[in-house]
Protein backbone atom coordinates (compact mmCIF):
# COMPACT_ATOMS: atom_id res chain seq x y z
CA UNK A 1 0.00 0.00 0.00
CA UNK A 2 1.36 3.30 -1.17
CA UNK A 3 0.07 7.17 0.29
CA UNK A 4 1.48 10.14 -1.45
CA UNK A 5 1.29 12.97 0.50
CA UNK A 6 1.14 16.42 -0.87
CA UNK A 7 -0.22 20.27 -0.43
CA UNK A 8 -0.24 23.14 -2.46
CA UNK A 9 1.19 26.13 -0.88
CA UNK A 10 2.12 29.85 -1.51
CA UNK A 11 5.24 29.34 0.81
CA UNK A 12 8.37 28.07 1.08
CA UNK A 13 8.13 27.11 4.83
CA UNK A 14 8.84 24.05 6.66
CA UNK A 15 5.68 21.91 6.45
CA UNK A 16 6.13 20.37 10.30
CA UNK A 17 2.80 18.88 10.62
CA UNK A 18 3.26 16.79 7.26
CA UNK A 19 7.13 15.72 8.51
CA UNK A 20 5.56 14.40 11.58
CA UNK A 21 2.79 12.55 9.70
CA UNK A 22 5.12 11.07 6.82
CA UNK A 23 7.48 10.35 10.15
CA UNK A 24 4.80 8.22 11.72
CA UNK A 25 3.64 6.34 8.78
CA UNK A 26 7.29 5.34 7.92
CA UNK A 27 7.99 3.85 11.58
CA UNK A 28 4.21 2.19 10.71
CA UNK A 29 6.24 0.21 7.93
CA UNK A 30 4.18 1.94 5.40
CA UNK A 31 5.68 3.64 2.07
CA UNK A 32 4.82 7.34 1.78
CA UNK A 33 6.26 10.03 -0.70
CA UNK A 34 5.35 13.45 -0.55
CA UNK A 35 5.64 16.20 -2.73
CA UNK A 36 4.65 19.75 -3.01
CA UNK A 37 3.48 22.72 -5.29
CA UNK A 38 3.54 26.42 -5.27
CA UNK A 39 0.64 28.35 -5.96
CA UNK A 40 0.16 31.96 -6.56
CA UNK A 41 -2.73 34.28 -6.73
CA UNK A 42 -4.82 33.90 -9.72
CA UNK A 43 -2.62 31.02 -10.75
CA UNK A 44 -5.60 28.18 -11.84
CA UNK A 45 -4.32 24.55 -11.03
CA UNK A 46 -3.66 23.82 -14.81
CA UNK A 47 -0.06 25.32 -14.56
CA UNK A 48 0.95 22.24 -12.45
CA UNK A 49 -1.18 19.32 -14.56
CA UNK A 50 1.97 17.73 -16.14
CA UNK A 51 3.93 18.43 -12.94
CA UNK A 52 0.74 16.17 -11.13
CA UNK A 53 0.58 13.78 -14.09
CA UNK A 54 4.50 12.81 -13.70
CA UNK A 55 4.36 12.64 -10.01
CA UNK A 56 1.53 10.05 -10.12
CA UNK A 57 2.78 7.69 -12.76
CA UNK A 58 6.06 7.51 -10.74
CA UNK A 59 4.66 7.18 -7.55
CA UNK A 60 1.74 4.78 -8.83
CA UNK A 61 0.10 5.56 -4.76
CA UNK A 62 -3.09 3.79 -3.98
CA UNK A 63 -3.74 6.49 -2.01
CA UNK A 64 -3.49 10.52 -1.98
CA UNK A 65 -3.77 12.74 0.63
CA UNK A 66 -4.22 16.41 0.65
CA UNK A 67 -2.95 18.91 3.45
CA UNK A 68 -5.74 21.61 3.12
CA UNK A 69 -6.56 25.37 4.51
CA UNK A 70 -8.61 27.76 2.89
CA UNK A 71 -6.30 29.23 0.35
CA UNK A 72 -5.44 26.04 -1.14
CA UNK A 73 -9.00 24.95 -1.08
CA UNK A 74 -9.95 25.67 -4.99
CA UNK A 75 -6.52 24.00 -6.23
CA UNK A 76 -6.81 21.03 -3.90
CA UNK A 77 -10.24 19.79 -5.27
CA UNK A 78 -9.32 20.42 -8.53
CA UNK A 79 -6.31 18.04 -8.52
CA UNK A 80 -8.15 15.89 -6.88
CA UNK A 81 -10.50 15.54 -9.85
CA UNK A 82 -7.48 15.42 -12.15
CA UNK A 83 -6.42 12.39 -10.25
CA UNK A 84 -9.70 10.54 -10.57
CA UNK A 85 -9.40 11.02 -14.55
CA UNK A 86 -6.08 9.72 -14.53
CA UNK A 87 -6.78 6.49 -12.17
CA UNK A 88 -10.17 6.15 -11.11
CA UNK A 89 -8.57 3.61 -8.54
CA UNK A 90 -6.67 6.05 -6.85
CA UNK A 91 -8.73 6.92 -2.96
CA UNK A 92 -8.24 10.29 -2.23
CA UNK A 93 -8.11 11.29 1.27
CA UNK A 94 -8.11 14.66 2.75
CA UNK A 95 -6.97 16.65 5.89
CA UNK A 96 -5.96 19.64 7.66
CA UNK A 97 -7.46 22.39 9.01
CA UNK A 98 -10.30 22.98 5.98
CA UNK A 99 -11.23 19.45 5.98
CA UNK A 100 -11.17 18.86 9.65
CA UNK A 101 -13.88 22.21 10.01
CA UNK A 102 -15.88 21.87 6.91
CA UNK A 103 -15.54 17.79 5.54
CA UNK A 104 -19.23 18.03 3.98
CA UNK A 105 -17.93 20.60 1.64
CA UNK A 106 -15.28 18.30 0.51
CA UNK A 107 -17.10 14.90 0.37
CA UNK A 108 -19.69 16.67 -1.85
CA UNK A 109 -17.45 16.64 -4.44
CA UNK A 110 -17.08 12.78 -6.40
CA UNK A 111 -13.48 13.47 -6.46
CA UNK A 112 -12.97 13.40 -2.64
CA UNK A 113 -13.25 9.79 -1.24
CA UNK A 114 -12.50 10.37 2.61
CA UNK A 115 -11.84 13.19 5.24
CA UNK A 116 -9.58 12.58 8.15
CA UNK A 117 -10.74 15.21 10.95
CA UNK A 118 -7.55 16.51 13.17
CA UNK A 119 -4.69 14.70 14.12
CA UNK A 120 -3.90 12.40 11.56
CA UNK A 121 -1.69 9.83 11.98
CA UNK A 122 -3.53 6.96 13.67
CA UNK A 123 -5.90 7.74 10.84
CA UNK A 124 -4.24 7.09 7.39
CA UNK A 125 -2.50 4.69 9.42
CA UNK A 126 -5.36 2.37 9.66
CA UNK A 127 -7.39 3.65 6.37
CA UNK A 128 -3.92 2.41 4.64
CA UNK A 129 -4.39 -1.01 6.63
CA UNK A 130 -7.96 -1.56 6.32
CA UNK A 131 -7.86 -0.89 2.40
CA UNK A 132 -4.88 -3.03 2.05
CA UNK A 133 -6.97 -5.75 3.60
CA UNK A 134 -10.13 -5.09 2.73
CA UNK A 135 -11.54 -4.31 5.94
CA UNK A 136 -14.77 -2.74 7.16
CA UNK A 137 -14.48 1.30 7.76
CA UNK A 138 -16.62 2.39 10.80
CA UNK A 139 -14.08 1.41 13.48
CA UNK A 140 -11.60 3.57 12.28
CA UNK A 141 -12.07 6.82 13.95
CA UNK A 142 -12.20 10.29 13.02
CA UNK A 143 -12.67 9.21 9.15
CA UNK A 144 -15.66 10.52 7.43
CA UNK A 145 -16.34 8.60 4.37
CA UNK A 146 -18.83 8.04 1.44
CA UNK A 147 -20.48 4.19 1.26
CA UNK A 148 -21.60 2.54 -1.78
CA UNK A 149 -24.88 4.59 -1.89
CA UNK A 150 -22.93 7.48 -1.57
CA UNK A 151 -24.29 8.08 1.80
CA UNK A 152 -21.94 9.96 4.18
CA UNK A 153 -20.32 8.18 7.75
CA UNK A 154 -19.20 10.12 10.27
CA UNK A 155 -17.34 7.93 12.46
CA UNK A 156 -16.51 8.41 16.06
CA UNK A 157 -13.80 11.42 16.82
CA UNK A 158 -10.19 9.80 17.84
CA UNK A 159 -8.86 11.26 20.99
CA UNK A 160 -5.49 13.84 20.50
CA UNK A 161 -2.28 12.03 21.21
CA UNK A 162 -1.03 12.82 24.44
CA UNK A 163 2.29 10.94 24.88
CA UNK A 164 4.46 12.83 22.36
CA UNK A 165 7.60 11.04 23.39
CA UNK A 166 6.44 8.24 22.33
CA UNK A 167 6.13 9.13 18.70
CA UNK A 168 9.53 9.75 16.01
CA UNK A 169 11.10 12.59 15.09
CA UNK A 170 9.81 14.19 12.29
CA UNK A 171 10.74 12.86 8.74
CA UNK A 172 13.72 15.20 7.72
CA UNK A 173 13.50 14.19 4.11
CA UNK A 174 10.24 16.20 4.19
CA UNK A 175 12.12 19.12 4.78
CA UNK A 176 15.82 18.54 3.21
CA UNK A 177 15.49 21.38 0.82
CA UNK A 178 15.57 23.94 3.19
CA UNK A 179 19.00 22.45 4.45
CA UNK A 180 21.05 24.23 2.07
CA UNK A 181 18.84 27.39 1.68
CA UNK A 182 18.78 28.65 5.64
CA UNK A 183 20.83 28.44 8.67
CA UNK A 184 18.28 27.31 11.07
CA UNK A 185 16.88 23.75 12.02
CA UNK A 186 13.16 23.83 12.78
CA UNK A 187 11.67 21.63 15.22
CA UNK A 188 8.67 20.71 17.60
CA UNK A 189 8.20 21.08 21.26
CA UNK A 190 4.98 20.11 21.50
CA UNK A 191 1.69 20.31 19.70
CA UNK A 192 -1.69 22.61 20.35
CA UNK A 193 -2.12 26.15 21.72
CA UNK A 194 -4.20 27.43 24.52
CA UNK A 195 -5.45 30.46 23.90
CA UNK A 196 -8.58 31.42 22.06
CA UNK A 197 -8.22 33.85 19.48
CA UNK A 198 -11.80 34.41 17.91
CA UNK A 199 -9.39 34.82 14.04
CA UNK A 200 -7.04 31.42 14.63
CA UNK A 201 -7.93 27.83 13.38
CA UNK A 202 -6.65 26.17 16.40
CA UNK A 203 -9.60 26.58 18.44
CA UNK A 204 -11.98 24.67 15.65
CA UNK A 205 -9.62 22.01 15.60
CA UNK A 206 -9.11 21.52 19.25
CA UNK A 207 -13.04 21.08 19.86
CA UNK A 208 -12.83 18.26 17.41
CA UNK A 209 -11.21 15.80 19.83
CA UNK A 210 -13.12 13.99 23.37
CA UNK A 211 -10.27 14.86 25.33
CA UNK A 212 -9.83 18.45 24.10
CA UNK A 213 -8.88 19.52 27.31
CA UNK A 214 -5.01 17.64 26.37
CA UNK A 215 -4.64 19.90 23.59
CA UNK A 216 -1.86 21.61 24.49
CA UNK A 217 0.81 18.96 24.92
CA UNK A 218 4.22 18.88 25.47
CA UNK A 219 7.10 16.30 24.75
CA UNK A 220 9.95 16.16 27.63
CA UNK A 221 12.63 18.12 27.76
CA UNK A 222 15.13 15.18 26.98
CA UNK A 223 13.39 14.28 24.38
CA UNK A 224 13.61 17.17 22.44
CA UNK A 225 17.19 17.47 23.28
CA UNK A 226 17.82 14.07 21.73
CA UNK A 227 16.12 14.93 18.69
CA UNK A 228 18.82 17.73 18.30
CA UNK A 229 21.58 16.09 19.39
CA UNK A 230 20.80 13.54 16.06
CA UNK A 231 20.72 16.15 13.52
CA UNK A 232 23.60 18.13 14.51
CA UNK A 233 25.55 15.06 13.87
CA UNK A 234 23.71 15.16 10.11
CA UNK A 235 23.42 18.83 9.34
CA UNK A 236 25.24 22.07 9.47
CA UNK A 237 23.22 24.54 11.44
CA UNK A 238 23.58 28.27 13.10
CA UNK A 239 20.62 28.24 15.04
CA UNK A 240 17.58 26.52 15.98
CA UNK A 241 13.82 27.12 15.10
CA UNK A 242 11.06 25.77 17.32
CA UNK A 243 7.86 26.45 15.52
CA UNK A 244 5.20 25.72 18.05
CA UNK A 245 2.50 28.65 18.53
CA UNK A 246 3.37 28.81 21.78
CA UNK A 247 7.13 28.56 23.64
CA UNK A 248 7.61 27.85 27.17
CA UNK A 249 4.12 27.65 28.88
CA UNK A 250 5.27 25.42 31.37
CA UNK A 251 7.88 27.35 33.79
CA UNK A 252 9.09 23.70 35.03
CA UNK A 253 9.78 22.67 31.97
CA UNK A 254 11.49 25.48 30.90
CA UNK A 255 14.21 25.10 34.00
CA UNK A 256 14.80 21.66 32.77
CA UNK A 257 14.79 22.34 29.48
CA UNK A 258 17.58 25.65 30.02
CA UNK A 259 19.90 22.87 31.88
CA UNK A 260 19.86 20.86 29.16
CA UNK A 261 20.09 23.25 26.17
CA UNK A 262 23.35 24.91 27.88
CA UNK A 263 25.14 21.90 28.55
CA UNK A 264 24.90 20.37 25.01
CA UNK A 265 24.09 23.34 22.96
CA UNK A 266 26.08 26.29 24.27
CA UNK A 267 27.03 27.97 21.35
CA UNK A 268 23.89 27.63 19.42
CA UNK A 269 21.08 30.22 20.23
CA UNK A 270 17.13 29.55 19.28
CA UNK A 271 14.40 31.50 17.94
CA UNK A 272 10.58 30.39 19.37
CA UNK A 273 7.03 31.89 19.20
CA UNK A 274 5.96 33.66 22.54
CA UNK A 275 2.98 35.41 23.70
CA UNK A 276 2.96 39.15 25.28
CA UNK A 277 1.19 37.42 28.21
CA UNK A 278 4.30 35.15 29.04
CA UNK A 279 6.69 37.69 27.80
CA UNK A 280 5.70 39.91 30.93
CA UNK A 281 7.07 37.51 33.39
CA UNK A 282 10.31 38.53 34.50
CA UNK A 283 11.50 35.29 35.63
CA UNK A 284 10.25 33.59 32.65
CA UNK A 285 12.25 36.10 30.22
CA UNK A 286 15.63 35.45 32.45
CA UNK A 287 15.37 31.92 32.35
CA UNK A 288 14.63 32.35 28.09
CA UNK A 289 17.58 34.83 27.91
CA UNK A 290 20.06 32.59 29.87
CA UNK A 291 18.93 29.31 27.83
CA UNK A 292 19.95 31.03 24.50
CA UNK A 293 16.99 32.66 22.77
CA UNK A 294 18.15 35.49 20.53
CA UNK A 295 14.84 35.99 19.65
CA UNK A 296 11.04 35.71 19.89
CA UNK A 297 8.52 36.05 17.43
CA UNK A 298 5.29 37.50 19.01
CA UNK A 299 1.73 38.45 17.77
CA UNK A 300 0.47 41.85 18.17
CA UNK A 301 -2.33 42.21 15.65
CA UNK A 302 -3.43 45.17 16.45
CA UNK A 303 -1.90 48.70 17.91
CA UNK A 304 -6.24 49.31 19.12
CA UNK A 305 -7.12 47.90 22.56
CA UNK A 306 -9.99 48.51 21.73
CA UNK A 307 -10.29 46.08 18.45
CA UNK A 308 -7.71 43.68 19.52
CA UNK A 309 -9.81 42.63 22.45
CA UNK A 310 -13.07 42.88 21.22
CA UNK A 311 -13.10 41.52 17.97
CA UNK A 312 -10.19 39.34 18.01
CA UNK A 313 -10.36 37.76 21.14
CA UNK A 314 -7.07 38.86 22.64
CA UNK A 315 -7.09 39.88 25.94
CA UNK A 316 -4.80 41.43 26.81
CA UNK A 317 -4.13 45.34 27.28
CA UNK A 318 -1.04 47.67 25.65
CA UNK A 319 0.65 47.59 28.75
CA UNK A 320 1.17 44.31 29.10
CA UNK A 321 2.62 44.34 25.66
CA UNK A 322 4.89 46.91 26.83
CA UNK A 323 6.32 45.35 29.65
CA UNK A 324 6.90 41.93 27.52
CA UNK A 325 8.61 44.37 25.22
CA UNK A 326 10.76 45.68 28.04
CA UNK A 327 11.66 42.37 29.51
CA UNK A 328 12.62 41.16 26.28
CA UNK A 329 15.26 43.89 25.51
CA UNK A 330 15.97 43.80 29.07
CA UNK A 331 17.58 40.58 27.88
CA UNK A 332 18.77 40.93 25.14
CA UNK A 333 16.43 39.09 22.89
CA UNK A 334 14.77 40.28 19.79
CA UNK A 335 11.43 41.03 18.58
CA UNK A 336 9.77 39.98 15.79
CA UNK A 337 5.88 41.12 16.11
CA UNK A 338 3.23 40.04 14.10
CA UNK A 339 -0.02 42.32 12.67
CA UNK A 340 -3.27 41.70 10.80
CA UNK A 341 -4.24 45.10 8.98
CA UNK A 342 -8.17 45.07 6.70
CA UNK A 343 -9.86 43.23 9.42
CA UNK A 344 -13.64 43.27 9.39
CA UNK A 345 -15.04 46.50 10.71
CA UNK A 346 -11.40 47.74 11.56
CA UNK A 347 -11.13 51.35 10.80
CA UNK A 348 -8.57 53.42 9.09
CA UNK A 349 -8.01 55.19 12.89
CA UNK A 350 -7.43 51.45 13.93
CA UNK A 351 -4.87 51.07 11.63
CA UNK A 352 -3.31 53.97 12.31
CA UNK A 353 -2.91 52.84 15.91
CA UNK A 354 -1.26 49.66 14.65
CA UNK A 355 1.49 52.11 13.05
CA UNK A 356 2.05 54.42 15.68
CA UNK A 357 1.77 51.56 18.40
CA UNK A 358 4.87 49.46 16.66
CA UNK A 359 6.87 52.94 15.95
CA UNK A 360 6.68 52.76 20.20
CA UNK A 361 7.94 49.26 20.52
CA UNK A 362 9.86 49.45 17.73
CA UNK A 363 10.71 45.75 17.31
CA UNK A 364 13.31 44.54 15.28
CA UNK A 365 11.06 43.31 12.50
CA UNK A 366 7.58 43.45 11.53
CA UNK A 367 5.38 41.02 9.82
CA UNK A 368 2.20 42.46 8.99
CA UNK A 369 -0.13 40.28 6.99
CA UNK A 370 -3.44 41.10 5.46
CA UNK A 371 -6.54 39.53 7.43
CA UNK A 372 -8.37 36.56 5.80
CA UNK A 373 -10.78 34.51 7.25
CA UNK A 374 -10.45 31.21 8.03
CA UNK A 375 -13.21 28.73 8.16
CA UNK A 376 -14.61 27.49 11.36
CA UNK A 377 -13.23 30.79 13.55
CA UNK A 378 -15.89 33.35 15.18
CA UNK A 379 -14.24 36.06 12.49
CA UNK A 380 -15.16 33.80 9.21
CA UNK A 381 -18.87 33.36 10.75
CA UNK A 382 -18.80 37.34 11.50
CA UNK A 383 -17.64 38.33 8.14
CA UNK A 384 -20.42 35.97 6.53
CA UNK A 385 -23.58 36.83 8.50
CA UNK A 386 -22.67 40.77 7.54
CA UNK A 387 -21.55 40.09 3.77
CA UNK A 388 -18.09 41.15 4.39
CA UNK A 389 -16.28 38.36 2.55
CA UNK A 390 -15.84 39.48 -1.42
CA UNK A 391 -15.97 35.28 -2.59
CA UNK A 392 -14.87 35.78 -5.61
CA UNK A 393 -11.51 37.99 -4.57
CA UNK A 394 -10.89 35.04 -1.52
CA UNK A 395 -11.15 32.23 -4.30
CA UNK A 396 -8.36 34.30 -6.31
CA UNK A 397 -6.30 35.15 -3.31
CA UNK A 398 -3.65 32.30 -1.53
CA UNK A 399 -1.51 34.96 -0.68
CA UNK A 400 -2.79 37.04 2.47
CA UNK A 401 0.06 39.43 1.87
CA UNK A 402 -0.69 42.01 -0.54
CA UNK A 403 -4.51 42.26 -1.21
CA UNK A 404 -7.76 41.67 1.09
CA UNK A 405 -10.55 39.46 0.61
CA UNK A 406 -12.97 41.30 2.15
CA UNK A 407 -15.52 44.12 0.58
CA UNK A 408 -14.09 47.48 0.77
CA UNK A 409 -13.89 50.35 -1.65
CA UNK A 410 -10.93 51.80 -3.59
CA UNK A 411 -9.78 54.08 -1.01
CA UNK A 412 -10.17 51.60 1.90
CA UNK A 413 -8.30 48.98 0.25
CA UNK A 414 -5.34 51.48 -0.93
CA UNK A 415 -4.93 52.34 3.00
CA UNK A 416 -5.06 48.73 4.29
CA UNK A 417 -2.04 47.87 1.84
CA UNK A 418 -0.40 51.38 2.46
CA UNK A 419 -0.44 50.26 5.75
CA UNK A 420 0.64 47.13 5.65
CA UNK A 421 3.64 48.16 3.78
CA UNK A 422 4.50 51.24 6.09
CA UNK A 423 4.43 48.95 9.32
CA UNK A 424 6.75 46.65 7.28
CA UNK A 425 9.38 49.45 6.64
CA UNK A 426 9.13 50.66 10.67
CA UNK A 427 11.69 48.75 11.78
CA UNK A 428 14.38 49.57 8.75
CA UNK A 429 13.44 53.53 9.62
CA UNK A 430 14.68 52.92 13.32
CA UNK A 431 17.45 50.80 12.59
CA UNK A 432 18.82 53.59 10.78
CA UNK A 433 18.04 56.29 13.75
CA UNK A 434 15.68 58.02 11.35
CA UNK A 435 18.36 59.55 8.74
CA UNK A 436 16.11 58.65 5.83
CA UNK A 437 14.10 61.44 7.20
CA UNK A 438 14.36 64.99 7.58
CA UNK A 439 14.72 65.43 11.43
CA UNK A 440 11.95 68.58 10.82
CA UNK A 441 9.75 66.48 9.50
CA UNK A 442 10.09 63.60 11.93
CA UNK A 443 9.49 65.85 14.63
CA UNK A 444 6.50 67.21 12.80
CA UNK A 445 5.12 63.89 12.20
CA UNK A 446 5.00 62.14 15.38
CA UNK A 447 4.09 65.85 17.31
CA UNK A 448 0.92 65.45 14.94
CA UNK A 449 0.23 61.66 15.85
CA UNK A 450 0.25 62.00 19.20
CA UNK A 451 -2.03 64.64 19.16
CA UNK A 452 -4.28 63.00 17.12
CA UNK A 453 -4.10 59.29 18.29
CA UNK A 454 -4.67 57.89 21.66
CA UNK A 455 -2.48 54.80 21.64
CA UNK A 456 -3.02 53.48 24.85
Amino acid sequence: MKIWLTIFTPYQTVQMQIAALTSYLRYSNIDVAYSEYYIFSGESFEKHRNQVREDILREKPDIVGFSTYDMNYHHTLDCASFIKELNPHIKVIVGGHTASVVPFEFLDHECIDFVGKGEGEETLKELAHALENDLPLNDIKSLYWKNENGEVITNEARPLMEALDDLPFIDREVVEYQHSKIDYLPFLMGRGCPYKCDYCGNEAIKDLAPNSEAWSRYRSPEHVIEEILLCREKYDFKYVFFYDDVFCLKLDWLVKFKALYKKHFPNTPYICLLRPEMAKDERRMKLLGESGCMEVHMGVESGSYEYRTNMLGRHMSNEVILRAIDNLNKHNIRINTFLMVGMPDESCLDMLKSIVFIWKIRPSNVQTGIFYPLKGTPSYDYCVKNNLINWEKRKELVVYSYDTSLNVNFLKRFFIILCKWLLSGIPVLTHFRFRLIPKFFQIQYRLWVHRKIDYT
